[in-house]
């Protein structure tokens, strides 16, 4: 029989055919034994889960700080632990008063409202509290909000708290922002091993 002509009149010795199935056999294999070897490497660990989280949290809380500073609205971050998310309202009428309305939402939409990420909790897990921090609680502002003033700082003068995040399959994965009176955040690494906060 004579090999087929292709379409550029040329003789193919295989003519037509394309793979065989063992060709395709053996691509399939190379093509798991690669997937088994990088997979492993692109899963995030919970700590490091908890970790961005963290410092996406303290970017969130300095926006909304530079936010009430340089606008001069007060400003206030509602944590909901049973929803797991954090909002900003903003006082967008300056009538000095925060009401926790749609309309304070929409005036900041930067911000908005923020759903922790996936497998993330409030919650101190196996940690002990930051120092000068001695609450157990997983966020220990009063009412669980944060209150900003025209001048970017806690209100009432004073205030200081923590915000800690747990992962939700590791205990050990927690990290802390804590908020100083001056209107500056931290993000705190607990390490389990040496049992203390970096």
């Amino acid at each position: 029989m004579r090999p087929k002509a292709n379409d550029n009149g040329m003789r193919s010795p295989r003519g037509t055919q394309g793979f065989t199935v063992v060709e395709l056999v053996i691509v399939m294999a190379i093509l798991v034994i690669m997937v088994g070897i990088v997979a492993p490497r692109l899963q995030v660990s919970p700590s490091r889960r908890v970790e961005g989280m963290a410092h996406q949290m303290a970017a969130h809380l300095e926006m909304a700080r530079s936010n009430a500073l340089g606008k001069r609205l007060k400003t206030e971050i509602v944590f909901d632990e049973n929803a797991r998310t954090y909002t900003a309202y903003v006082d967008h009428n300056r009538d000095g008063n925060v009401t926790q309305i749609d309309a304070e939402v929409s005036a900041f939409p930067e911000f908005g409202s923020r759903e922790l990420e996936r497998f993330v909790d409030f919650g101190q897990g196996n940690a002990s509290p930051v120092p000068g921090d001695p609450s157990l609680d997983a966020v220990t502002l009063t009412s669980a909000q944060l209150d900003l003033s025209v001048q970017g700082v806690p209100e009432p003068w004073g205030t200081m708290g923590t915000v800690y995040l747990v992962h939700r399959d590791d205990a050990d994965a927690v990290m802390a922002i804590s908020i100083a009176s001056s209107g500056s955040f931290k993000a705190w690494r607990w390490s389990p091993g040496g049992q203390e906060w970096r």
